[in-house]
């Protein structure tokens, strides 16, 4: 039977992981854990991706760090679905339904503390590319691409700024009644690396140019794991002191957000991303 885990899509890792069974540790107990005994699709393996026996005690480990916190995890091939398959069967990997791939998994037997007893989700599954994770066949875009032929090789994250309206997550293309203008591209710097990073030309901060990315080479990192705006150290404090503005009332009571202040606007070359106090407080 289908087992079923809330994840966080997380372009900054490359493996998708859920907590085991095994673990026993007491972040694990507040979340859905994967049970082994119950799959029929599952195949453990080594971290070269070898079948390894059930009897075996031992097993190929891995550590993944995640901010504050890190996992430590067996590997499994099983199969991974978006939606529920239903009662579907394949006898192969090409007849598994369009929004199924097989996949190496990363099944947590220790988790942290910090970060993951403060989620709700979950699970991690990454969508950073294929350098970033261990083998291609950890990385669920480069396999839900390769085994369905009709799904082009992209995603759209849609992250909404209200409570009241739903985030979306759109494989294999994106949901142009998301757009908010026209649809601009911008090619990945160093893809080797495994990131989805972006080469800036210019920064500026209510106008004012952060003498640090002048020279046209600052690199950013598209993160959907996290929500923080994340700045060099050496130029953090002045960033800081761009963006605080006096505010009348109750600091306890105010949301920045409604506050008029500076844009920030990032020239990627050929078109600038400007984000306003609602999208940076």
């Amino acid at each position: 039977p289908a087992q079923p885990f809330t994840v966080v899509f997380d372009t900054g890792s490359g493996h998708f992981i859920v907590p085991s069974a095994k673990c026993q540790s007491e972040p694990c107990f507040l979340h859905r854990r994967y049970q082994r005994e119950t799959s029929t699709s599952a195949e453990d393996i080594d971290h070269d991706g070898n079948a390894v026996e059930d009897s075996n005690e031992e097993r190929d480990q891995v550590s993944v760090a995640f901010g504050t916190g890190e996992i430590v995890g067996e590997f499994s091939r099983e199969t991974v679905c978006l939606s529920d398959p239903g009662s579907a069967t394949a006898s192969s990997e090409s007849e598994l339904p369009a929004s199924c791939t097989r996949l190496r998994v990363v099944f947590a037997t220790e988790m942290t503390e910090e970060p993951f007893s403060a989620f709700e989700f979950d699970g991690v599954l990454g969508l950073g590319l294929e350098k970033l994770a261990l083998d291609p066949e950890f990385s669920f875009m480069g396999q839900i691409t390769r085994l369905n032929k009709h799904m082009d090789s992209y995603f759209g994250v849609f992250v909404s700024k209200s409570d009241d309206v739903s985030s979306e997550i759109t494989f294999g293309g994106h949901d142009n009644k998301r757009l908010s203008g026209d649809l601009h591209w911008v090619d990945v710097h160093k893809p080797e690396l495994g990131y989805w990073q972006m080469q800036i030309r210019r920064i500026t901060v209510g106008g004012e140019p952060i003498e640090l990315c002048q020279g046209g080479d600052c690199v950013a990192i598209a993160d959907t794991g996290t929500s923080l705006l994340g700045v060099p150290k050496q130029a953090a404090q002045h960033v800081h002191w761009l963006l605080a503005r006096n505010v009348d009332g109750d600091p306890q009571e105010l949301d920045c957000r409604h506050s008029p202040g500076p844009e920030i606007v990032f020239d990627m070359g050929d078109f600038n991303l400007t984000l306003t106090p609602e999208d940076y407080s």
